[in-house]
């Protein structure tokens, strides 16, 4: 093929994409580089085929900058129209209008027929309308004379012209006479008063209630032969949706105090209402309208639907300001995908607004056209484009025919599409605008002023239009980061940290990104003001680290484009740094922890509220301190604040005098988690203290020391005091048991019978559960408990002393814990305590009479004396069988062990063992001879022992014999 052939072929294949709808939004064609992309021919050469082409007229050409071109033969067939000789075109303006004169004249014609669908124009006809068309068709159709309809949906979608929609739709197809009326009617209006509704609807007669001076005609009688629109109709009361039954069933009513004779009317009824209509109408009510149709709000129709209004509420704007109208393709994707809770009527609303802004600054800089570019966008409107990722390939698709990168509404786009929304502007707003801007001109207002002003003036009025138009959430609010920095700054950040994570191959925390939004809006505001000031280190920090300096300067080069800045190249030196601290996993992501304490009933509070919200964050904790709390209390709460706001990197307390100074240290010394108070605290205090503590590079260490500065500590010589006084804690003894809580509350009750220390000091017996010590231990240290010591039938492996169950059985263990109480008692006290531990041994010279006085205590409903016989036989036959040397510990462990389990299995509470199968097959010998003498237990209980219980016993007799401290 020839260069030529193959320059036009390509043409002629993209050409083919176009569509009817393309070119009534104003595409007509391709530039000659594109061409040249997809043939890897070089552009002159393209352009020069093209223009060769163009003179044997089979190519189209528009002029302008840049020049399109498009196959003529497909243009022709797309629109219906022959080209002949004519195939240069000085603008899109040009090809518009003369494809559109056709187009306007064939309309002309088309009204003239009856028959003509008024649903045809409407946006979603052949979408996400088309079965409530049918439907409403339907309703209008339906012999002898139409369906009675609701239409149902929320605020916005546009009920009320869809319902105009449907009478026109009845006039053009002789439904009903061309002089009958749609008479609209809004419910909500009389709701509070029944009586003046039903006045309304069908009128009254003179003297039927106070007031009732004349007869009166009501709505019914004026919508007779036509329809009747009866808007937000779930506010009808009960009496009042009664009343039309006699209509809706034999076209027949009264007057309100009419009583003789009945009046006819031929009215159709169509209902709106945004509410559920089954909690709402009464039955008898709904079954006498057959037809429901439910208009689907935006977020349900397609995006294509979306793009159509958008397109056609700017053209409709050109029609009222009489400008020709430019808006970039970043609007026009924020429109595309914002939250618009307002659905269509809101998104007109919202068009109209921004308009009106474009609008101002036309006349005060004298524009040429209405330029809507992103930062006339609200900030609820901008978010939009923090979605783009999401859907980017829906929106590459949407605009793929848009060569420029902006769209330009002209004073051609006339044709009014039909859509569906309830919301009216102000005609003369564009004029009201002018008229304002003059005045405030002439009374010597700056620019400036005047802008702020008639901006203000434009949001007030698109809200109340809002209002009016019944959006029930009107402007949603702003996320909460979007208060001290723009979703412009966010979406920037954004991008920029997406380039690094796919540069560097790894995966960024969140807070690294709400951590460069911070710190760009910082870094915008300081280079308003000129005050830029970088450390030397960064210079370091960009040699060693190569790699993630490549990465900054891609980063920057991504904010300075999207943000239109310029930026310093040391800024490039600080992104190096944060990319080479996430790199090395420090803690960067996270944040200094700040609460904020104080005394007074909300002072701490009302100072932590103030900041949060200046600072957009609910990051600022506080702690009040009414002068009646206790102390304790207070310290307490402070505690589990602190637990629950460190992210490991510490917390800072934020105090005003008295004994708050004090916690610092005793919450430190309690949960290892680094704290720091800073006295005198205040609002502006709190204020800068919790700015840096969001700040990702700040560090516990850095902002004491920078804080010690601007407010030193002062009040130090009462804190060693405060903290001997506050730092008392509740004495607690933990008991365990790898067979259950059930068992380390036997422990617990031997303990306590024979030590009557316990008692006499308060001591708390706690029992857990083996499996949930570690979560209990630190549970009871939350709480301020100190624990001396921990009883059970295998060690915890914990910093607390562990005394073992055989060793309080045999008494030496006894010794153990009374002398620990006392140890404890002698450091608070710092004075000796009378020993009230008798020195004689607490165990039974007899070996069997003390087991069984020890079963007495720990069995419930098993009889001790039986119970350890046959148990002890099981002993007996395990130690022998495996040669296992006979070891107090271990027995006085198996015995307990055994004795729980077996009042266990009576209970069917058998214990859970993971992986047994597992154990089994790697003790096999060990099994089948616990196996082997579990069968004289079986036997002489009736019982069955589960192989998960026998993995426990496995595990008892392996602790003891690799050695490692166990209770038996």
């Amino acid at each position: 093929m020839t260069r030529k052939e193959i320059v036009y072929e390509t043409l002629k294949r993209i050409s083919k994409d176009i569509s009817f709808e393309d070119i009534e939004k104003g595409f007509f064609g391709f530039e000659a580089m594109e061409i040249s992309d997809l043939t890897k021919i070089e552009r002159a050469n393209v352009s020069r085929e093209l223009n060769n082409l163009v003179k044997e007229e089979k190519v189209i050409k528009i002029l302008g900058r840049p020049v399109y071109f498009v196959d003529k033969e497909i243009l022709e067939e797309i629109t219906k129209k022959k080209f002949d000789e004519k195939c240069v075109f000085e603008s899109f303006e040009e090809l518009g209008t003369i494809l559109n004169e056709e187009k306007y004249n064939e309309k002309d014609k088309d009204n003239d027929k009856i028959g003509q669908d008024p649903f045809k124009k409407i946006i979603g006809a052949k979408g996400s309308l088309e079965l409530s068309i049918k439907q409403a068709k339907a309703a209008i159709l339906y012999p002898p004379r139409g369906l009675h309809t609701l239409i149902t949906g929320p605020t916005g979608v546009g009920k009320t012209t869809f319902a105009e929609l449907m009478y026109k739709y009845a006039l053009l197809n002789g439904r009903i006479k061309k002089n009958a009326e749609l008479v609209i009617f809004n419910c909500s209006e009389y709701a509070e008063n029944p009586q003046l509704i039903l006045s309304q609807l069908f009128g009254h007669m003179k003297g039927a209630f106070t007031g009732a001076d004349k007869d009166k005609a009501g709505l019914i009688e004026k919508a007779d032969g036509g329809i009747i629109l009866l808007d937000e109709i779930h506010r009808l009361s009960p009496e009042g949706q009664e009343m039309l039954f006699l209509l809706m069933d034999k076209n027949k009513y009264r007057r309100l105090g009419e009583t003789e004779s009945f009046r006819k009317a031929n009215v159709l009824i169509i209902g709106a209402t945004t509410e559920d209509i089954g909690s709402t109408l009464l039955r008898t009510f709904l079954r006498r309208i057959p037809v429901v149709i439910k208009l689907p709000s935006l977020y349900k129709r397609p995006i294509t639907e979306r793009f159509e209004l958008i397109v056609q509420f700017f053209k409709d704007e050109v029609g009222n300001v009489k400008v020709p109208i430019k808006v970039y393709k970043n609007v026009m994707e924020a429109l595309l995908l914002y939250d618009c809770q307002g659905n269509i009527g809101q998104l007109k609303a919202d068009i109209q607004l921004l308009c009106a802004r474009g609008f101002l600054e036309f006349k005060t800089f004298n524009k040429e056209e209405i330029e809507i570019d992103t930062p006339l966008l609200p900030d609820y409107i901008y978010s939009g484009l923090l979605d783009i990722e999401r859907r980017r390939n829906e929106i590459i698709h949407l605009m793929r025919f848009s060569i420029e990168d902006f769209y330009l509404f002209t004073d051609y786009d006339k044709e009014k599409i039909v859509s569906i929304d309830n919301y009216k502007i102000s005609d003369n707003l564009y004029r009201e605008i002018t008229e304002k801007y003059n005045d405030y001109l002439k009374n010597g207002y700056s620019l400036k002023e005047i802008n702020e002003i008639i901006s203000c003036e434009i949001e007030r009025y698109l809200k109340n239009l809002l209002k009016k138009s019944n959006t029930e959430k009107g402007f949603p609010e702003k996320e909460e980061l979007f208060k001290i920095v723009s979703p412009r700054i966010y979406n920037a950040a954004v991008m920029a940290v997406d380039a690094a994570e796919k540069k560097l191959n790894k995966k960024f925390n969140d807070n690294m990104v709400i951590g460069l939004t911070l710190h760009f809006g910082a870094l915008i505001e300081r280079l308003s003001e000129g005050k830029l000031n970088y450390s030397e280190e960064i210079n370091q920090i960009v040699l060693n680290n190569p790699e993630e300096f490549k990465v900054a300067r891609l980063m920057m080069k991504i904010v300075e484009e999207e943000l239109g800045l310029s930026i310093p190249l040391e800024e490039v030196g600080f992104l190096t740094m944060f990319l080479t601290a996430l790199s090395q996993g420090n803690n960067s992501n996270k944040r200094i922890g700040c609460i904020v304490l104080s005394h007074g009933n909300s002072t701490a509070t009302s100072m932590a509220a103030v900041v949060n919200e200046l600072l957009g964050t609910n990051f600022c904790k506080a702690v009040d301190m009414p002068l009646d709390a206790r102390v304790q209390d207070v310290l307490e709460k402070t505690t589990q604040m602190v637990k629950a706001v460190d992210e490991g990197k510490g917390v800072i307390l934020l105090v005003d005098m008295g004994s708050l100074t004090a916690f610092s240290e005793i919450i430190t010394q309690k949960t290892g988690i680094e704290t720091y108070s800073i006295e005198m605290v205040s609002t502006p205090l709190v204020l800068e203290v919790v700015r840096k503590c969001m700040l990702p590079e700040m560090t516990l260490k850095k902002l004491t020391k920078e804080l010690d500065i601007i407010c030193p500590y002062i009040g130090r010589n009462v804190i060693d005091n405060m903290v001997e006084e506050l730092n008392t804690e509740e004495l607690v003894i933990v008991t365990v048991c790898i067979t259950g809580q059930g068992s380390a509350i036997k422990i617990a009750n031997l303990v306590e019978n024979n030590l009557p220390t316990i008692k006499d000091k308060k001591i708390e017996l706690v029992p857990l559960n083996m499996n949930e010590v570690n979560d209990g231990i630190d549970k009871l240290k939350e709480n301020s408990k100190k624990i001396l010591a921990i009883v059970g039938s295998m060690n915890p492996k914990v910093e607390i002393p562990f005394i073992s169950v055989d060793e309080i059985v045999l008494g030496k263990g006894l010794e153990k814990l009374n002398n620990i109480i006392f140890e404890e008692e002698f450091n608070r006290d710092n004075v000796k305590s009378h020993n009230y531990f008798s020195e004689e041994k607490i165990f039974v010279e007899d070996e069997e009479n003390m087991y069984i006085e020890m079963l007495e205590r720990v069995l419930v409903f098993l009889n001790p004396i039986k119970t350890y016989t046959i148990i002890k036989a099981t002993f007996d036959y395990i130690v022998n069988k495996e040669n296992i040397p006979i070891d107090d510990c271990l027995k006085v462990s198996y015995v307990v062990h055994c004795s729980c389990m077996i009042e266990r299995i009576f209970l069917e509470e058998s214990l859970y063992y993971k992986e047994i199968d597992i154990l089994i097959e790697k003790e096999v010998e060990l099994y089948n001879t616990i196996k082997k003498a579990m069968e004289i237990i079986e036997q002489s209980f009736s019982i069955y022992v589960p192989d998960t219980e026998i993995g426990y016993i496995i595990d008892l007799f392996n602790t003891h014999k690799y050695g490692m401290t166990q209770i038996g």
